[in-house]
């Protein structure tokens, strides 16, 4: 994925379903999945952020 619009929906797409998943959940996961959900709501944040700063600069 070269292209970086499409990384930006994508991954801001995943960060909100996560975030739904952390925030927004009636009952709680167990831990494992808790620290699973936790690393790619972290994961797709940082991809987002990258792919707006790559936007940002026009490359």
């Amino acid at each position: 994925m070269n292209n970086p619009k499409v990384v930006t929906v994508l991954s801001g797409a995943a960060a909100l379903y996560f975030a739904f998943s952390i925030f927004g959940g009636t009952e709680a996961p167990s831990s494992t999945l808790s620290t699973l959900n936790w690393i790619f709501f972290i994961l797709a944040l940082i991809g987002c952020v990258d792919s707006l700063y790559k936007l940002a600069k026009g490359l």
